[in-house]
């Protein structure tokens, strides 16, 4: 019990662990909003019968996909950082 309390001061006052604890969560809100774009564009997609707009929407729908993987591997990696430094 001593240890887990200890810890957890170590946390409230460590300024690293506020920054961390602050970017992961401005990374989990880019990310829902990456992935609510994402299904608005499939769901577009889907609708659309202009072979250049079609076009236009595979490409979007490619980015977002990719800037989500990114952020989602980020997101890992401090989570394993988190789990090693305890």
């Amino acid at each position: 019990m001593n240890a887990k309390f200890l810890t957890q001061l170590e946390h409230f006052f460590d300024p690293e662990h506020k920054k961390t604890k602050h970017y992961t969560k401005e990374l989990k809100t880019v990310l829902r909003k990456l992935k609510k774009k994402e299904r608005e564009l499939t769901e577009a997609l889907e609708q659309a019968t202009d072979q250049e707009l079609t076009k236009l929407y595979q490409t979007e729908l490619e980015i977002i996909r990719i800037q989500r993987k990114k952020g989602l591997n980020i997101l890992q990696a401090i989570r394993k950082e988190r789990q090693n430094n305890q």
